[in-house]
C-alpha cells in the first residue's frame, strides 16, 4: 500500500539565532526532519496498526513574518479521495503548523494580526484542516480562538496570553498530562506510564484566564475558570497551568518544544539572555536546567520528544481516536468531545 501523504504547511514565525540556523536551518526544516522521522517510526513498528495505512509527511514552509501565508484555495475543503492528485507544494494542504517565536502573541505587529485572522478563517471555514502550534504557536492559536470572538467561538475574552508572573520556564520540567488527552495517543500512554511528560521549554508568556474572568469566578464563589467546550487543557507543570490545548480532530498545541534538543535550547537561552541583559549566572542556571535531559555517552537527549512528535503525526493523520495500536499498547476509545478542563483561578 502506498503511504498516505499528509501535506503540512509550516508557518515560520521567527528565524533561529545564527548558531542554530547554521547547524539546523529554519524551524520549518527542523519540524520537517522530526515529523518525517516520527512517521517512519510509526510505519516501521510491527505493532502499529493505523486505521488508514502508512503515512508520508510532506512539508511546505511559509514565511509568516514576511506576510506569506498558505493560499486558502489550497486548503483541504473536501474529504481525501484515492485519485487525488499530488502536486508538491501546490497540492492540497491537510494541516497548519505554527512554530515558536521570540515575539509575543500580543505584540502589535501587522504580521501577528494577519496570522491571527488566518487562524480564525481556517478554524471557521476549513474543518478538515488540522491546526498545531508550538509555544508562540500555542499562544497565538489561543489568542485567536479563545480571546477574540468569531462566528464559531461566541465566548469573549475568557482566556488570553499574558506574561508569566513566575518568569521564564526554561528547560526540562515535569508536565502532568491529562489522561483523557493521552488516551487519544498511544505513544503518550506509553511515555506517561513511566512518569511525567518531559520536553524542552523556553517561554515567558502563558495562556491564562483573564483578570476579568478570574474576578467573576471569585465573585461567584468558584475556584477555577473553565475552558469552553470542547476545548481541553492537555496538562500542567508547577509553573504553567496550561501546557497545551486540544480539540479532537481540529486543534493541538504544546507550550513546549519537541523540536528543540539541548543544543538548540541552550543556544536560544544564551541569545535571549544577550537580548534581555540576563546575568551570566542566570543564563548558566537556565542552561543547567536545559541540560537535565542529557545522558553522558548518548547522542540523543533522554526526554519525550519522540513520543510528542509521534502524537502530532497521528493528530495530523486523523488517528487521534485512542484506537491505534502502538508498540503493544491498546487503549480504549477516546472521548469525541472532551470534558471541560479547569485551571486555577
Amino acid at each position: 500500500m502506498d503511504p498516505r501523504r499528509i501535506h503540512i504547511a509550516v508557518l515560520d514565525t521567527d528565524v533561529p539565532c545564527l548558531s542554530v540556523y547554521n547547524k539546523r536551518g529554519l524551524y520549518s526544516s527542523q519540524f520537517r526532519v522530526l515529523l518525517q522521522a516520527a512517521a517512519n517510526r510509526i510505519n516501521q513498528n510491527a505493532n502499529t496498526t493505523l486505521q488508514n495505512g502508512p503515512l508520508a509527511i510532506h512539508v511546505t514552509a511559509f514565511d509568516a513574518v514576511g506576510g506569506s501565508l498558505p493560499p486558502l484555495e489550497f486548503l483541504r475543503a473536501s474529504p481525501r479521495t484515492s485519485t487525488e492528485p499530488v502536486n508538491g507544494p501546490f497540492g492540497v494542504i491537510d494541516a497548519i503548523l505554527i512554530t515558536g517565536s521570540a515575539s509575543s502573541a500580543y505584540d502589535p505587529f501587522p504580521w501577528i494580526a494577519e496570522l491571527q485572522s488566518f487562524i480564525q478563517t481556517v478554524y471557521a471555514n476549513y474543518p478538515l484542516v488540522k491546526i498545531f502550534g508550538s509555544c508562540f504557536g500555542h499562544q497565538i492559536i489561543a489568542q485567536a480562538l479563545l480571546s477574540t470572538p468569531t462566528s464559531n467561538t461566541p465566548i469573549t475574552n475568557t482566556f488570553s496570553v499574558q506574561p508569566a508572573q513566575t518568569g521564564f520556564e526554561m528547560g526540562i520540567h515535569s508536565i502532568i498530562l491529562d489522561p483523557s488527552f493521552t488516551a487519544q495517543f498511544p505513544p503518550l500512554v506509553r511515555t506517561t506510564s513511566k512518569g511525567p511528560f518531559r520536553i524542552q521549554l523556553i517561554h515567558g508568556d502563558q495562556v491564562l484566564p483573564t483578570p476579568q474572568a478570574v474576578a467573576a469566578a471569585t465573585s461567584a464563589g468558584q475556584t477555577s475558570v473553565a475552558l469552553p467546550a470542547p476545548w481541553m487543557n492537555i496538562g500542567s507543570s508547577a509553573a504553567c497551568p496550561i501546557q497545551g490545548l486540544y480539540i479532537h480532530g481540529r486543534i493541538l498545541t504544546y507550550q513546549g518544544h519537541f523540536e528543540f534538543d539541548t543544543f538548540v535550547n541552550s543556544e536560544l537561552a544564551a541569545e535571549f539572555g544577550r537580548r534581555s541583559g540576563w546575568s551570566a549566572a542566570q543564563v548558566a542556571e537556565y542552561v543547567d536546567q536545559i541540560n537535565v535531559s542529557q545522558v553522558p555517552g548518548q547522542e540523543e537527549d533522554d526526554d519525550d520528544s519522540k513520543a510528542a512528535a509521534e502524537a502530532v503525526v497521528l493528530f495530523f493523520a486523523g488517528e487521534d481516536q485512542g484506537t491505534t495500536k502502538f508498540e503493544g499498547v491498546q487503549v480504549a476509545d477516546g472521548l469525541m468531545t472532551p470534558p471541560l478542563e479547569e485551571v486555577s483561578a
